[in-house]
């Protein structure tokens, strides 16, 4: 694979970037009432050396879904720690034995759906998170509490730049290229049983896998 020569340097820039907000997060974590932001910088800044290394590898080892899950999770928090958002609260029901490859654009996929449903939900609310092994593969099911998705838009969600909200439209884009990239799909409706949208992943089972239990 031909990589763009550019890369070495611009993953050093990217680490003394990373350098300053951690020398900025040690200053704040002296005063206790930055200690939150403080350890929330120190996190966003291990989010992103792991995306420099995702950018030096094909191929990530696989990772168990539930730090995936945990990191994507955390990301959502801060965020809502910083801007002083509204309350978001997660349900998670997880499988054992489930690991997907590359971590950070797992994470990427989770944390688009998170930041999704957050917009939906502007007064808080709750983000439902399932994953589980099946005969076929792994399914994944994230819903939220939210209004819903506009009969309109359904159709064309994961289209570039299809959103209801100004300026929005990519998130869920990179999520389908994201999942399709590793062989599964994605689809998207209005919960029947309750308010809110529901994301629903499926994906192969990963090479070599033990058989799932339907």
């Amino acid at each position: 694979m031909n990589r763009n020569p550019a890369l070495p340097g611009l993953l050093h820039d990217l680490n003394n970037i990373f350098q300053t907000l951690v020398d900025a997060a040690d200053l704040l974590s002296q005063d206790a009432h930055w200690k939150p932001v403080s350890a929330a910088i120190l996190r966003s800044v291990e989010r992103g050396r792991r995306v420099t290394q995702s950018l030096q590898a094909n191929r990530g080892p696989t990772v168990p879904f539930q730090i995936i899950l945990d990191n994507a999770i955390a990301f959502v928090e801060d965020g809502m720690l910083v801007t002083r958002g509204p309350a978001i609260h997660f349900d998670c029901n997880i499988g054992p034995d489930i690991e997907l490859p590359g971590s950070w654009a797992w994470e990427r996929v989770l944390i688009n759906l998170f930041l999704n449903a957050v917009r939906a939900m502007p007064q808080g609310g709750l983000i439902q998170v399932e994953a589980g092994q099946r005969t076929s593969g792994i399914l994944i099911v994230v819903r939220d509490s939210g209004c819903g998705i506009q009969p309109g838009v359904l159709e064309h969600l994961f289209e570039p730049e299809v959103s209801s909200k100004p300026g929005g439209g990519m998130g869920l884009h990179i999520v389908r290229n994201i999942v399709q990239h590793n062989g599964g799909s994605v689809c998207a409706a209005n919960r029947a049983d309750a308010s809110g949208a529901e994301f629903t992943i499926t994906l192969p089972a990963p090479a070599g896998a033990r058989p799932a239990h339907a």
